[in-house]
């Protein structure tokens, strides 16, 4: 696989309104998938779904699992979006939506497999993190905006995200 295929675009910050930052990258990593990779859930999918059909004799759950399974592949086809993101002195906007500071508690940026993202994590318990990928040669402005509205935490990339990685999903 080409390395471009799997690296987010990113467009170069640029400042906005006094002390902002902003950048344009995709919304998430892009993987190509071959049709051994398609098959490969396929396969995977109907032996999960005749497994959980034998031990617990339900068509509902071995029907959840194929319905998964598609959802999955579904997802595996869609592009993902060129986003516009802004750091400002109120929050991060990413594309119309707003995140302002005060809902979260801290913000790391994870470098995992030649891919930086910046992480801001919630305060509220089940709130998912909110996640933006830039090109790392802009990291020292995004982090330098940052820091003045929260507290900077080093984090490591958490195994949900490793795990889609190697599946490339």
């Amino acid at each position: 696989m080409p390395p471009a295929a799997a690296t987010p675009a990113a467009g170069a910050p640029s400042g906005g309104q006094a002390g902002s930052v902003s950048w344009t990258a995709a919304e998430y990593i892009d993987h190509d998938h071959n049709f051994g990779w398609y098959l490969l859930l396929a396969l995977a999918t109907a032996t999960l779904a005749t497994g959980i059909y034998f031990l617990t004799k339900e068509y509902f759950a071995a029907g959840t699992i194929v319905v998964i399974g598609v959802i999955v592949g579904v997802f595996a086809v869609r592009k993902p979006r060129q986003v516009t993101y802004e750091l400002t002195s109120r929050g991060l906007r990413v594309g119309d939506k707003q995140y302002d500071y005060h809902l979260f508690k801290s913000f790391a940026v994870i470098k995992d497999d030649g891919h930086h993202s910046l992480n801001l994590f919630p305060l509220k318990r089940f709130m998912p993190p909110v996640s933006a990928y830039f090109d790392p040669t802009h990291e020292k402005k995004i982090v330098n905006t940052l820091s003045d509205y929260l507290p900077y935490e080093e984090r490591p990339a958490d195994r949900l995200d490793r795990l889609s990685r190697q599946l490339k999903l």
